[in-house]
């Protein structure tokens, strides 16, 4: 038992019995030790208020006092140091009763041969080593509850405070929205002179009124959106559509905006573009949101030039934003889609925006199932491209699996559903009850039109169990067409089965396949 010295303590009111321990101690091999003796408990209080006692050898009877009677008084007061019990009597019983108040071990004193007291020392360091090991978890999972209690009544606190602030911004964002339409309405009556002449000069000042508007209004727009990209609120609505008409809506924006920033601006979108699959308004506020960075980041004399080309390889269209401003360090890539990120580089535009627009963009490119990047050489300028899916049925639905384990409400299921009108309704009944079946379904599903009155909706589940999706889809359309002066048809909504998210799909596709038929893509 070589190693550090050990402190002994006895507590024994027969000097005689203690004398004998001591010497028996001295007979244990490679036992280094300090002893010292209290022939009673309150004799004993100043060795033990000393950290350093190690071991503790208590007899049983101390006069008016028994062992028990002490360990019970220590182990109530927190001491864990070892003890070995000492007794004239080796019954069994006093054995556990001493054991039960919190004795390591226990020795009849007509046992203390070197061999019974080391085994003795070793077993009552261990238990203590224990009882310590178990006090300091025990005190650091209280820590740890406390420390639990304090951090959730902070995130409760947080909460509120964010939806304070989400509803807030929400109002402040509504609130903005009329003056500045009023501002912008009669700036444009002024303009076009329908209150009366105006001179060159002040013909600018309206045309700089306008702009500031604009750029206004994309603040609060970008407010907005990311108030519902956080709700996780923000409807989508994809369909079948042409590039080059979703470009058309925006295009008088981009040219006046570019206009205003003396920046030459130039759109190459070709007219035999394959159809695409995707929220028209949110794709041209994608265009928009990137359109404006380059403008407000191009160089002298500015040039931001958008086109769009198609690669058929991966069933897509991709849509790019050139720009021949300073460009952007290698380092400051990564930032560039955070929310409220913005690198130190020089604006033309006199208002500094929040550092949304490019997350947003980046979020509503995801929404439409399609991908975004920057490429960037210092000096020479920028190039931010985006894709958007093409509406070919097969490879579309492909890349809707590959990106449902990215969705964000903890699915591990994707479900096939067909939903189908009862009878024979017309175009326009179609139409309404298309338009109902959007607005209940979540961004996260993918709906597209089966025949000339049916659908296929593939939705990702928790469990793989659909009634609930069902049943809110059911409970959507009856209350609707009760408050329609013509009611909506029926849909009879039938589950296809579901499939685990990121294995074989294979199964899921063929269904899928085979419930499209070969019609072509409508609405989702």
């Amino acid at each position: 038992m070589a190693g550090p010295i050990i402190r002994i303590l006895a507590i024994d009111d027969d000097p005689g019995d203690v004398e004998l321990l001591r010497r028996a101690l001295e007979e244990v091999p490679g036992l280094d030790f300090e002893f010292v003796h209290a022939c009673c408990f309150e004799a004993a209080q100043p060795q033990l208020a000393r950290p350093e006692i190690d071991v503790i050898f208590l007899d049983y009877q101390l006069g008016a006092e028994t062992g028990a009677d002490v360990l019970r008084v220590l182990r109530s007061a927190g001491d864990l140091r070892a003890v070995v019990a000492l007794t004239g009597r080796g019954d069994e019983s006093t054995a556990a009763m001493l054991m039960r108040c919190g004795a390591d071990d226990y020795l009849p004193k007509a046992q203390l041969d070197p061999p019974t007291l080391r085994r003795a020392i070793e077993n009552a360091r261990a238990q203590h080593a224990r009882r310590r090991f178990e006090a300091k978890n025990r005190q650091l999972l209280e820590d740890l509850q406390v420390a639990k209690t304090a951090l959730e009544a902070k995130n409760r606190r947080l909460a509120e405070l964010y939806d304070t602030a989400h509803e807030f911004v929400d109002h402040v964002s509504h609130e903005f929205r009329t003056p500045l339409t009023v501002i912008k309405e009669f700036a444009s009556i002024m303009h076009d002179e329908l209150a009366g002449p105006v001179n060159p000069e002040q013909r600018e000042y309206l045309e700089i009124i306008g702009r500031r508007t604009d750029d206004l209004s994309v603040l609060v727009d970008d407010m907005l959106d990311i108030s519902k990209l956080e709700a996780g609120i923000l409807g989508i609505s994809r369909s079948e559509c042409r590039l080059i008409d979703v470009v058309e809506r925006v295009r008088s924006m981009l040219e006046r905006r570019a206009a205003g920033c003396a920046v030459a601006l130039s759109i190459v979108v070709p007219d035999d573009l394959p159809p695409v699959f995707c929220d028209p308004e949110k794709t041209g506020r994608i265009i928009l949101n990137l359109v404006v960075n380059g403008l407000k980041f191009c160089g002298e004399p500015g040039l931001v030039r958008l086109e769009a080309r198609s690669r058929p390889e991966r069933s897509e269209v991709v849509v790019s934003v050139t720009d021949n401003g300073r460009g952007i360090p290698p380092e400051g890539l990564d930032a560039l889609f955070r929310r409220f990120q913005q690198l130190d580089c020089d604006a033309r535009t006199g208002i500094k925006g929040f550092g949304l627009g490019l997350s947003i963009a980046k979020e509503l490119v995801q929404l439409n199932l399609g991908d975004i990047c920057v490429e960037s050489t210092c000096g020479k300028g920028s190039t931010f491209s985006f894709s958007v899916p093409t509406a070919d049925r097969p490879s579309l639905v492909r890349r809707y699996l590959e990106r449902a384990g990215s969705f964000r409400n903890g699915a591990r299921f994707v479900s096939l559903l067909v939903l189908d009108a009862q009878g024979a309704p017309d175009d326009e009944t179609i139409a309404g009850l298309e338009l109902v079946i959007q607005h209940q379904v979540r961004r996260s599903d993918l709906l597209l039109r089966r025949g000339g009155s049916g659908w296929v909706l593939l939705a990702p589940t928790k469990d793989g169990d659909v009634q609930a999706l069902v049943q809110r889809l059911g409970a959507a359309l009856a209350e609707i067409s009760q408050h329609r002066f013509q009611a909506l048809p029926g849909v009879d909504i039938r589950s296809l089965g579901s499939w685990p998210i990121g294995g074989d799909c294979s199964g899921l596709l063929a269904r899928c396949s085979e419930a499209l038929s070969e019609t072509s893509v409508a609405h989702a």
